[in-house]
């Protein structure tokens, strides 16, 4: 009951992050206004923060070590590449680079999403 417990909020974390992450790319897209918010801001770190803390409790719950699963280190491969991509979409000044980098965060999350879905590796 702990595992599906700690899954579900973890599940619930992710939907979050990415829900905000979206909302703030598409306000830099636009006027920026509730990008520069403070309250969205701090609130994305603190929602990122308590997803790195369910992921971790779920590793410690179900004793799995990522060097044994390769789907789990391809997972966090992606959410390394996730993370600096996001980088780049807030960082960069032209909208081309902004939109490539948005797909390709995209398609990570996508990634992400099956890996999680399917325990099933497709790289390693």
């Amino acid at each position: 009951m702990e595992y599906i417990a700690i899954k579900h909020t973890h599940v619930m974390f992710a939907l979050m992050s990415i829900i905000l992450f979206y909302t703030r790319t598409v306000s830099r897209f636009m006027s920026g206004k509730l990008a520069s918010n403070k309250l969205v801001f701090v609130g994305s770190h603190i929602i990122d923060t308590l997803l790195l803390v369910s992921a971790i409790a779920l590793l410690v719950v179900a004793s799995m070590n990522p060097l044994q699963q390769p789907w789990l280190t391809e997972k966090i491969i992606l959410v390394i590449a996730y993370i600096g991509l996001g980088f780049v979409v807030a960082k960069s000044t032209q909208f081309k680079t902004q939109v490539i980098a948005l797909t390709a965060a995209t398609i990570s999350l996508l990634l992400i999403g099956y890996l999680a879905g399917s325990k099933a590796s497709f790289l390693l």
